[in-house]
């Protein structure tokens, strides 16, 4: 079996799930209750998915790439150790994101009342029920159509907490090719992190 760390997480929850996260470690969740016999058991029965998951993991970390508004950067980036590159991105992202958000609010009448930059590595962004936008810092490394699909998206939260067809249908008439946006996100989004 590849060497990677697993980190067992109980809750009062009803089943099992796994997942590797952004360092590789292989995330289990198990309900409180459940004996460590049956955890092992669990991920020994899906050794064979592990490996595929960390074999794409690892190529890809190969194949890694800087990138900022969707393009490649050369030079400077790759000579920055992670720390640096965090607040390069988070610096760069607070610069473009939140007035970004402002001026696409103004244009469509959104009335918002904190932006947040964050670290979130499974969202975007996100929209609180207190009007509070978050954007995960790693937005800033995608094109800047792609931006604009989730700057809209979490404001028309705003109007409508959910994902239901008014929802939508408010998305889709702020931007019609929103879908395009969406699947280059699911697809390519993994290249966007640190």
């Amino acid at each position: 079996m590849a060497d990677y760390e697993i980190n067992i997480t109980k809750s009062w929850r009803k089943s099992l799930s796994m997942r590797f996260d952004s360092k590789w470690v292989l995330q289990v969740k198990a309900p409180k209750l459940l004996l460590r016999t049956q955890i092992d058991a669990f991920i020994k029965k899906n050794t064979p998915w592990i490996e595929k998951e960390y074999a794409k993991i690892s190529q890809r970390n190969i194949d890694k790439q800087w990138y900022l508004f969707g393009k490649v950067q050369r030079g400077l980036l790759w000579e920055l150790c992670q720390d640096k590159l965090l607040k390069f991105y988070k610096a760069q992202a607070k610069k473009y994101l939140i007035p970004r958000c402002n001026e696409l609010a103004e244009k469509y009448w959104f009335t918002h009342k904190w932006i947040r930059i964050t670290s979130a590595s499974t969202r975007w962004g996100s929209c609180s029920s207190k009007k509070t936008l978050n954007f995960s810092y790693r937005l800033i490394m995608a094109p800047k159509e792609a931006i604009d699909y989730v700057i809209i998206h979490e404001l028309c939260h705003l109007r409508q907490m959910n994902h239901g067809a008014k929802f939508w249908k408010e998305v889709s008439d702020i931007m019609p090719e929103y879908k395009e946006h969406e699947n280059h996100l699911k697809s390519d989004g993994w290249k966007y992190r640190v």
